[in-house]
């Protein structure tokens, strides 16, 4: 694989994480509405948003190491 097609691969990563992350409370909508869990959703939404955040942060460094090799 090409370093230019890594690098759009990794910006293209980036873009999909964050179109979930701005849709991340309405993608968790149904499960708030489930009484068996409450008080669970938030802790799992919290989850969803650390995890997402570190994966765009760890494509971030990548893509950043990418480009000087450029």
């Amino acid at each position: 694989m090409a370093l230019d097609d890594a690098i759009k691969k990794l910006e293209v990563s980036n873009q999909g994480l964050k179109v979930i992350l701005e849709n991340l409370d309405e993608q968790l909508a149904d499960l708030r509405s489930d009484p068996r869990l409450e008080g669970l959703v938030d802790d799992l939404e919290n989850l969803f948003y650390a995890y997402l955040k570190t994966w765009m942060k760890s494509n971030n460094d990548i893509l950043d190491i990418l480009k000087n090799e450029k």
